[in-house]
């Protein structure tokens, strides 16, 4: 697995992940850019 596949399946509580996958994770943190931020935060707030 790759590094990012092994972060995400730790994430989401499984010993393996594979590239095409749909997988649901907790989120630590998260980064958007300036323009799009207001917008990103809000459907995030209003749908999770």
């Amino acid at each position: 697995m790759t590094l990012t596949e092994k972060i995400l399946a730790r994430a989401a509580g499984k010993g393996e992940v594979t590239s095409g996958e749909n997988v649901w994770v907790n989120v630590d943190t998260l980064m958007t850019h300036d323009v799009c931020g207001p917008g990103t935060i809000g459907v995030f707030k209003r749908e999770f």
